[in-house]
């Protein structure tokens, strides 16, 4: 039995150019962020957290004796009655589930190391809040509180940035330096192995020694790397001949599916290793793949779907809740207004498509005469806007409250009650009428569907009504494909401009 010679990757002439392209990261890298990211949403990490803000809270005790010669010989010999632990207890299980919530422990969502630097202040200052409310009862002052409060925020951010910092220090510095070199067998030689071999050549801390290749049908792109040592048929006398720690298949999936098959049980049988690459699916749509368990299948998602969602929802009803009841005067006067110019209802109510087109009553203020709809057809062929979508500037079946309602947007606040019901949001695409899609001709169009539609959106601080049925789709889907918090944040800021303007609205 004899041992074939290994050596580390090295790059020939001809492929230098390709190295640079492939010094990013790789998917399979033991120290790449996605390598770090799980690390840092281990069960370890977030128990290193919640211990983070134990201590915390510990000092923000400190902070609140202050004045009281508080020692820590004191601290320790403090009785904890049940009712404290009961509401220590209450304290942890708050902070999970924000932690939970902003997805601190959601790979998806934390695909760099630096995601956490914008999720670790923002988790903190909803756990600093949870605490000032208890501080608050317990201090009865609120000077004291807020100032125990501040502590715990700085303490329990300060400590999980040392913990993730710690992790970062020995994913660079410690694991590597502990890595013994691994024998490296490459099933492949097309343009998937090439690149793959490029990304670890790249990066020679990872301490991989490559063997050489395995391929039935031997392709040109890894000529010089090493050399081929035969087909998938002789794969099971190599692992038996030759010191081999892992086997990195890099096949196409589609046309040597069986021959991946007969890799991976080979393989089983010897006990190696064996890596590959999962993410076979071509989308330029997805945001997301996942595996799933109960059908064993992979999941690939179209739209964002993460917590990010629950925290928008709850900041939605919260918001339409408040924004009801102080707007309440304002729905009593316009509501006084519409009845006193025409008769029949206040409220106009249409049935709209909201997400994965399931159908809802959307309110708004009357602005039309009352048998609006029954007058569309004699208006088709007035259609200011290209496309299914249905606008005129000088409508004759809207009121002359109507057009101020419009002009200023009133007539589009009851929509608030479609929000706390859960029919909209916000911020999302605009539900069109019925009407307009069932005339949609692209598929692409129906995309908007994926998600809630919501009271503004890109095409509202976009021009609204001067933007033509193109544009609008195309600003839907760009909402859906970048959508986060941040960006429902500054769309409805732009909205509030916009609305003074009366850009666009008529």
């Amino acid at each position: 039995m004899h041992a074939q010679t290994t050596s580390p990757i090295t790059i020939p002439a001809g492929l230098a150019a390709e190295q640079a392209a492939a010094s990013s990261w790789s998917w399979y890298s033991p120290q790449s962020p996605a390598s770090l990211v799980r690390r840092m949403c281990s069960s370890a990490a977030r128990v290193a957290d919640l211990a983070s803000l134990a201590i915390a809270l510990m000092l923000a005790l400190l902070a609140s004796d202050a004045g009281n010669a508080f020692s820590f010989a004191h601290l320790f010999q403090v009785r904890f009655s049940v009712g404290s632990l009961t509401i220590a207890a209450m304290l942890f299980a708050a902070w999970k589930a924000v932690f939970w919530m902003s997805g601190m422990y959601e790979p998806r969502l934390n695909r760099t190391p630096g995601a956490f630097l914008w999720r670790v202040p923002m988790a903190m200052s909803f756990c600093a809040v949870v605490a000032l409310a208890v501080f608050r009862f317990e201090l009865h002052s609120f000077v004291e509180a807020a100032r125990s409060a501040g502590v715990f925020w700085f303490a329990g951010m300060t400590l999980m940035f040392a913990v993730r910092m710690a992790y970062v220090t020995y994913d660079e510095y410690v694991r590597p330096s502990r890595r013994e070199p691994r024998n490296l067998l490459v099933i492949g030689t097309g343009g998937r192995a090439r690149s793959m071999t490029m990304a670890l050549a790249s990066h020679p801390e990872y301490r991989y020694q490559l063997t050489g290749f395995v391929d039935s049908d031997p392709q040109p792109g890894c000529a010089g790397v090493a050399p081929v040592l035969g087909g998938v048929s002789d794969l099971e006398r190599l692992l038996m001949q030759q010191p081999i720690d892992e086997v990195l298949i890099a096949l196409p999936v589609k046309s040597r599916f069986d021959e991946i098959q007969e890799v991976i049980s080979i393989c089983g049988r010897a006990g190696v290793t064996t890596q590959y690459n999962a993410d076979f699916v071509n989308t330029t749509v997805a945001k997301h793949q996942t595996y799933d368990h109960a059908t064993g299948s992979q999941v690939v998602e179209m739209v964002h779907d993460d917590h990010r969602l629950y925290l928008k929802e709850a900041f939605d009803r919260s918001a339409a809740a408040i924004g009801i009841l102080l707007l309440a005067p304002v729905f009593a006067v316009v509501a006084l207004a519409i009845r006193l110019e025409s008769k029949g209802p206040v409220f106009f109510i249409q049935k709209r498509y909201g997400r994965n087109k399931r159908t809802f009553g959307m309110f708004k203020f009357r602005s039309m005469v009352v048998d609006a709809e029954a007058q569309m057809v004699n208006l088709e062929a007035k259609n200011e806007n290209d496309g299914p979508m249905f606008k005129m500037r000088n409508d004759p079946r809207i009121t002359r409250v109507g057009r101020l309602l419009r002009r200023t947007s009133l007539d589009e606040l009851p929509q608030l009650l479609n929000v706390l019901f859960g029919h909209m949001s916000l911020v999302g695409p605009r539900p069109l009428p019925n009407r307009d899609v069932e005339r949609f001709s692209e598929l692409d169009a129906t995309r908007r569907f994926s998600v809630k539609p919501g009271i503004t959106g890109l095409w509202q601080v976009s021009g609204r009504s001067n933007t033509n049925f193109e544009q609008t789709i195309q600003l839907d889907l760009r909402y859906i494909d970048r959508w986060s918090l941040l960006l429902d944040t500054k769309i409805l800021a732009r909205t509030l401009s916009a609305v003074l303007r009366g850009s666009g609205a008529y």
